[in-house]
């Protein structure tokens, strides 16, 4: 049955208000349902003692409106753009070279990028922002507190949620409310793979397979590779899961696993590969295949250290970008610093002592490791009592380069119903989302968590987003 007093779910905890007309007999069935079809789409991952654990959906999606989505659509694309400046930036200017500090072994890879045989490739980055979409003034607290251009997760996730919030709850949503009729918004599945067929096309490369790469003993997102390659060979396109040290050269070419390799999509960082070269792994086959642009991300792709937003805060590279840039830097970009003892501007341009002005405004600040994943390492400064931040400052001011200190974003609260052991609870749960644009649309994948740090491997969850049209 249809509700006259219904609205068009494009207002903050709209769909949680519906949702909430659900009878409790309901829920608890709808719970059942979405973790039943959460395993059966592969919304799993493998935790640090190497068991297989399912993933959290909340039982009602979000909702995102398409003049919204395509907003954020054109701001995350004018990102991608600004993004894609830092490796050449970084290799004219020497100053640089504090803001990203690569390790010795790295250099050599980097290097490849001066040498006129080197073609660069294409680059899947995903940008972590807090946000809303159900406020008209939803612009005013979006902020992008981190990019990520190797190995972007989320990828398998945000469509699958988005597809068993579709197939369980919504059914029982329009029920009530007839007009209530979301539909999926732009698959990052199908958006990776026309960034590698692309890509595949530009090098001529057409007959061979496509790889995904990572190391298994790496974790959860090898469940994502494993679902992505059945997906594509399903589109009919082959495709195999390998790890960085199944690559080798046969002649011209590269193979894994007896097939040879057009183009693959890593989800291993060049730390790692270096660590593999330590450990005395041949990855010349690697070396040939970033210099012909075979692999996405790129080596532009390791640029994304937490510093990175420095670049982007810092009005000393101010002239390297558009004025359309700089507009959404200053608009919707954390201030952030790599953490020295040293002078620098603060986010209202004035000149400060970094570390002074680290411990004064302890509870407006996050530390970050540069360049760690997963919410690692993360502190809040307003989480921690001054000894404890003022130690933490001491610590790490000895580890140069591999800290980041930046500016607290709003911290963005929506209310969920989400599976427990013996039904549902509604529960506030931080959220964050995180986007992947190509010139084909936009991908989003929600996350949620009860802790400040939202992010899967460390107890959170997903929350599907679909669009209102």
């Amino acid at each position: 049955m249809s509700s006259k007093g219904s609205h068009p779910y494009r207002t903050r905890n709209s769909a949680h208000d519906l949702f909430r007309r659900l009878p409790w007999t309901t829920i608890l069935r709808l719970s059942r349902n979405v973790n039943r079809e959460a395993r059966s789409n592969g919304l799993t991952y493998v935790d640090d003692n190497g068991r297989t654990a399912l993933i959290t959906l909340t039982l009602r999606p979000r909702i995102i409106d398409r003049k919204k989505r395509n907003a954020l659509w054109q701001m995350i694309r004018i990102l991608d753009g600004a993004f894609g400046k830092l490796a050449r930036l970084y290799l004219q200017d020497p100053s640089l070279r504090t803001l990203f500090p690569f390790e010795p072994g790295e250099l050599p890879w980097i290097s490849m990028m001066r040498s006129a045989a080197y073609r660069p490739g294409a680059i899947v980055s995903r940008w972590d922002a807090n946000t809303t979409f159900g406020d008209e003034d939803w612009k005013e607290g979006f902020c992008v507190f981190e990019v990520n251009g190797v190995g972007v997760g989320g990828l398998w996730y945000g469509p699958a949620s988005a597809e068993v919030a579709l197939k369980a709850v919504v059914p029982e949503l329009k029920k009530i409310d007839s007009r209530f009729q979301p539909v999926p918004h732009h698959d990052m599945r199908r958006l990776l793979l026309g960034t590698l067929l692309t890509q595949r096309k530009k090098l001529g490369r057409t007959r061979g397979v496509m790889a995904l790469a990572m190391e298994k003993a790496s974790g959860s997102n090898y469940v994502e590779f494993e679902c992505l390659a059945r997906f594509y060979r399903k589109l009919g396109y082959p495709t195999i899961v390998t790890e960085p040290t199944d690559f080798t050269l046969k002649g011209d070419e590269v193979f894994a696993r007896g097939r040879k390799i057009d183009i693959f999509y890593r989800d291993t960082t060049l730390s790692e590969l270096c660590l593999l070269e330590k450990k005395g792994h041949d990855l010349r086959a690697l070396r040939v295949a970033f210099r012909r642009g075979q692999v996405v991300s790129s080596l532009e792709g390791e640029f994304d250290h937490k510093s990175a937003f420095e670049v982007f805060t810092n009005s000393v590279y101010a002239d390297v970008f558009t004025a359309q840039e700089r507009k959404l830097f200053q608009t919707h970009i954390l201030w952030t610093r790599l953490l020295t003892e040293r002078k620098t501007t603060d986010w209202k341009g004035k000149s400060v002592d970094l570390v002074p002005f680290t411990l004064k405004n302890q509870s407006l600040l996050v530390l970050k490791p540069n360049r760690l994943y997963g919410g690692q390492g993360v502190v809040f400064g307003r989480d921690v009592n001054r000894s404890a931040w003022g130690k933490k400052i001491e610590s790490v001011l000895r580890e140069p380069g591999d800290w980041v200190i930046q500016r607290l974003g709003q911290l963005r609260t929506k209310r969920f119903f989400r599976p427990e052991a013996n039904g549902a609870r509604e529960k506030e749960l931080y959220v964050v989302s995180g986007f992947f644009a190509t010139d084909k649309g936009l991908g989003i994948v929600g996350r949620m968590s009860e802790r400040t740090v939202v992010n899967v491997a460390r107890r959170g969850g997903l929350t599907p987003i679909l669009l209102i049209p």
